[in-house]
């Protein structure tokens, strides 16, 4: 090896990783992040997952993207319901959900 050779480094385990960088991006953690995307057709059914997403989820605020107004209205009413069952479907701890329209 010589001086401008880079310094092998050991390998880190994929969650150490996800964590930090979810960290640097003020995100909750992975295993929450991951349940939400990963099982958010399960908890709010196929017909709202068609129309709304999760985008992401920081210091317990899960922000979510709908696909029109009157998704954002419906969405409203059903709030507390998602927030119930993504805990007990994966112990998220959602201190509330924000729901805006998606850019076109």
């Amino acid at each position: 090896m010589s001086a401008g050779d880079p310094v092998p480094m050991d390998p880190v385990p994929l969650n150490e990783t996800m964590n930090g960088l979810l960290r640097r991006l003020r995100m909750d953690n992975a295993s929450q992040v991951g349940g939400i995307f990963t099982h958010w057709d399960d908890v709010v059914g196929e017909d709202l997952a068609r129309n709304i997403q999760p985008v992401k989820l920081e210091d317990g605020v899960l922000l979510v993207e709908a696909s029109d107004a009157a998704w954002v209205t419906q969405f409203r009413f059903l709030e507390n319901n998602v927030k119930e069952r993504l805990s007990e479907r994966i112990g998220a701890s959602i201190v509330r959900i924000e729901v805006r329209q998606k850019r076109r």
